[in-house]
């Protein structure tokens, strides 16, 4: 496995095949993929801490979907993939759709484990709060919540 890190976002790359980018929820980390590995074993798999999340450092200015999504356009180039499926979890399923719409040519699927397409009204205010939380005080702020 390697380790880069790549605009204070770190990856993951790990083994060969057609390449799987991994983008993980608000709170989580590269790791929420871990029980996957054994299934992805013949390709190449590409997993992410995005900007302020685990590993990586805390990302100066606001954090954004659009900033999330060019940070993962961006490993991907610099990692020389240029084509790739996409698995994302909770906030991830958002991240790699705009990765979809705004480089289509980059994506040759999507997986979307628990996408937030139109959360209830209850739940939008706590999903407020837990992303306030994540802008103010990065992966620290998080560990009360997860």
């Amino acid at each position: 496995m390697a380790l880069h890190s790549f605009d204070r976002m770190v990856v993951e790359d790990e083994g060969e095949g057609d390449a799987v980018v991994c983008v993980h929820g608000l709170g989580g980390s590269s790791n929420s993929f871990t029980p996957l590995m054994p299934a992805l074993a013949r390709h190449r798999v590409v997993r992410v801490d995005l900007p302020g999340s685990a590993r990586s450092q805390h990302a100066e200015g606001a954090l954004s979907i659009e900033r999330f999504a060019d940070a993962v356009q961006s490993a991907c180039a610099r990692l020389g993939i240029t084509r790739a499926h996409f698995v994302g979890h909770s906030l991830g399923t958002i991240v790699c759709q705009h990765v979809a719409v705004n480089a289509p040519k980059l994506v040759r699927s999507l997986a979307l484990f628990g996408p937030l397409m139109a959360p209830a009204d209850p739940a939008r205010a706590a999903l407020r709060t837990r992303a306030a939380k994540a802008r103010n005080e990065g992966a620290t702020g998080m560990h009360d919540i997860a």
